[in-house]
């Protein structure tokens, strides 16, 4: 979630995100206060918010099910075994991502989802291209940004303050980690 923020906000989004869950336990499941918290603490620093599925509109779901056949079918299915390594899987991902985000039809909105999302706020084509990630390596991104100890588990009450002194430092420094400035390394 937190990867889906950055990359958007770096396309120049400003108004705040909406990210809609079902009601899983990692999203707050039934705890209001878990929810309200994940809220307040991680993602109002991010100008974002998590919401479930409305109670009584579980067809939500299952769009987001539909759209993972989509990918099944029309993707990994009749791709996977055509790739001779990892680098050509990624480049065909990225293509099928830029494909999918920008050229096909949905048809339940009756046109790409680019071009649905230019009706609520202009924004550049790059958009389609959210990096293609293997989620298992994610786990390496997060310990760069926000380093855990040896034998500590992250929880929400930790992460909280990580987020929001790396929210503050990439606002007043734009390269960060990796600038010159070396605001992250220099300040704790």
């Amino acid at each position: 979630m937190l990867m889906v923020i950055y990359f958007l906000t770096s396309k120049g989004i400003t108004r705040e995100i909406v990210l809609q869950t079902d009601n899983g336990s990692e999203f707050g499941g039934v705890s209001v206060d878990k929810l309200e918290y994940l809220n307040k603490a991680i993602f109002s620093v991010l100008n974002a918010k998590v919401v479930h599925i409305p109670k009584g509109k579980k067809e939500f779901n299952a769009y987001v099910e539909r759209s993972q056949e989509t990918h099944d079918n029309e993707f990994y299915i009749p791709q996977l075994q055509r790739c001779e390594s990892l680098k050509e899987f990624m480049y065909r991902a990225l293509r099928w991502e830029w494909f999918y985000n920008t050229k096909r039809e949905h048809s339940m909105i009756k046109s790409t989802p680019y071009e649905y999302l230019k009706n609520f706020v202009s924004i550049d084509k790059s958009v389609g291209l959210f990096p293609v990630i293997i989620l298992d390596n994610a786990i390496d991104i997060l310990d760069t940004i926000l380093p855990v100890p040896p034998g500590h588990n992250v929880s929400a009450n930790d992460q909280a303050g990580l987020i929001q002194t790396f929210w503050t430092l990439s606002k007043t420094c734009p390269n960060c980690p990796t600038c010159s400035q070396g605001a992250i390394q220099n300040n704790p």
